[in-house]
């Protein structure tokens, strides 16, 4: 049962994402995808983060990542034809991290401010991959 309702969630979300394509040759979202200077001392235990030399700074960027158990072939799957709706991945849907599906990567986040082809939690989110997180209503 668990299954299921992950299945159709997952699909749920590739929906959104194929729904929300900015396609080619259109501009694209103004959002910015976070960066942390250091990482950040009070970070969920749950949570992933990977560092990252940045030349033109003056030391390492941090940034929130997708946990490496949720980058099943699924997952990657669904990036990839997210990737692939607005025109940055031209290969094969195969479920694969590849060089291709990097390339693709770096060029989604590098129009939203971060050069790199790890993908972000923040660009997770923005393809709708990732679900946002409720605001608190306390």
């Amino acid at each position: 049962m668990i299954r299921i309702t992950a299945l159709m969630a997952a699909s749920a979300l590739f929906l959104t994402a194929c729904q929300t394509a900015t396609g080619v040759g259109t501009s694209a979202p103004t959002e910015t995808i976070t960066l942390h200077k250091a990482e950040p001392v009070n970070a969920d235990p749950d949570t992933c983060w990977t560092g990252q030399t940045a030349p033109q700074n003056d030391g390492d960027i941090w940034f929130e990542t997708p946990c490496p158990d949720a980058l099943d072939t699924n997952f990657i799957a669904m990036l990839q034809r997210a990737l692939k709706a607005r025109g940055l991945y031209d290969g094969e849907i195969d479920g694969t991290l590849g060089t291709g599906t990097r390339k693709a990567i770096r060029m989604y986040q590098a129009a939203h401010g971060l050069d790199s082809d790890i993908l972000a939690l923040d660009a997770a989110r923005q393809l709708g991959l990732i679900a946002y997180p409720r605001p608190d209503n306390t």
